[in-house]
């Protein structure tokens, strides 16, 4: 039988070694596509305008679900700023994670469920590949395509419009 990792295994991991824990074992991500970064840093641009830069966080930044499985959301909306010392940040008002081929079934199928029995009021799946938001809370699932923005009930004023989200910068003008 393997042995599982905890949350005390994963806390004395090095810093610098971006792993999840699932159930107790350790998962390894790769470095996201450009197209995940891009994503993320347009919602992160959004989210930032609004509710300033103490906030809001790109991964890394460790989620303790339980002490099997410690996640790495892409984007994170604090509720209280945890010192700075501290391994992790509580239990986010808000998860955003921008969906990729490596990652999609473990974030819509194990870590959606996972965030919002943990407190999450809302988990937003940003998916380029769809060209669609879906926000989850625990009411049920709202879904945005095209010109329909996905509204956020917990953050005043947040909305995405997926025409916009997923819209092609002009290469010549980062």
């Amino acid at each position: 039988m393997t042995a599982l990792f905890t949350r005390k295994d994963y806390q004395a991991l090095p810093e610098d070694l971006r792993v999840h824990l699932l159930d107790g074992v350790l998962v390894k991500d790769d470095a996201p596509l450009f197209g995940h970064q891009w994503l993320q840093s347009r919602v992160l641009w959004d989210l930032k305008r609004i509710l300033g830069p103490d906030a809001v966080f790109a991964a890394p930044v460790a989620v303790v679900v339980d002490d099997l499985n410690v996640f790495e959301p892409d984007i994170v909306v604090l509720r209280d700023v945890p010192p700075p010392e501290a391994k992790d940040v509580g239990v986010p008002l808000v998860v955003i994670e921008i969906l990729s081929p490596s990652t999609r079934s473990r974030d819509r199928a194990f870590k959606t469920k996972r965030y919002l029995g943990l407190g999450v009021r809302e988990v937003w799946l940003v998916d380029p590949d769809e060209c669609a938001i879906e926000v989850f809370d625990l009411g049920g699932s709202r879904l945005a395509r095209d010109e329909d923005a996905a509204r956020s009930y917990v953050i005043d004023g947040f909305r995405l419009v997926p025409a916009i989200l997923f819209a092609r910068p002009d290469p010549k003008h980062p």
